[in-house]
């Protein structure tokens, strides 16, 4: 992963170069651009491996533009992407514990949150006119960091069968518009055609349990009456995610 932020610094550092050598330009080569956005995922699955399935999130960019033509520019770029998925539950384990054990079971209710942070390298092909810019290209995620957070105790959570993914690629496509004076609104959507998870997934199962307790000689007895589990998860987990930006060109 080293490898590539440093190829991708040094890739920025020669297309900033090469644009300060061009013939045709607005003077406005350099920029950074600060990102709102919703990461959705897209997957076959009755539910994903996030606690919810959109989630709120933002970015921060240096980006150069690289000016081939009057028109035509190639916008390069390296950011940091943050992702956060959340959702609000409520969840009761009824429990008994024997005399001598451990005590089990409870109530929690709070927010299940997963954050991640990602490298973003997006090189687009730029075509520009005084009313606005269209753009489009390839965009490559580096995971850098993750973090989960779950109201449930760890003991009474499955135990993960799949891991984050650490490099993704996609493509973006984008609509805005640059001021006179440097300043740029846009708005971008990208599709991450690689899976944001690899393993086999099968953890991904629902299981429910039925059970009757009773007491008898002074003890408490629990049987199990009738348990099940469904195969929850799917076949591919994709990003579709949808950003509005603004930005500045010096």
């Amino acid at each position: 992963m080293k490898r590539l932020v440093k190829a991708a610094l040094l890739l920025l550092v020669c297309v900033y170069t090469a644009a300060g050598a061009a013939e045709k330009t607005d003077g406005k080569l350099f920029g950074v651009r600060l990102g709102a956005q919703i990461s959705n995922l897209i997957t076959d699955a009755h539910w994903g491996p996030y606690p919810d399935i959109s989630g709120p999130g933002g970015l921060f960019s240096f980006d150069v533009a690289f000016p081939v033509s009057e028109h035509f520019y190639i916008h390069p770029a390296i950011g940091l992407d943050n992702r956060n998925y959340f959702t609000y539950g409520e969840i009761g384990i009824p429990c008994v514990a024997l005399e001598g054990e451990e005590p089990c079971g409870g109530y929690w209710e709070g927010y299940d949150v997963n954050s991640f942070f990602y490298l973003e390298i997006p090189v687009m092909a730029q075509w520009r006119t005084s009313a606005l810019f269209l753009e489009a290209g390839p965009v490559v995620d580096i995971l850098l960091h993750m973090n989960e957070d779950y109201i449930l105790p760890e003991k009474y959570r499955n135990d993960r069968c799949y891991e984050d993914k650490r490099i993704g690629a996609g493509v973006a496509a984008g609509v805005g518009h640059v001021f006179d004076f440097g300043l740029s609104i846009d708005a971008r959507v990208s599709f991450q055609f690689t899976d944001l998870v690899e393993g086999d997934k099968e953890c991904l199962t629902s299981t429910r349990v039925e059970s009757e307790m009773w007491e008898e000689n002074g003890k408490i007895h629990t049987r199990v009456v009738s348990s099940s589990s469904e195969y929850m998860g799917g076949s591919y987990y994709k990003l579709l995610k949808l950003q509005l930006g603004i930005g500045y060109w010096f």
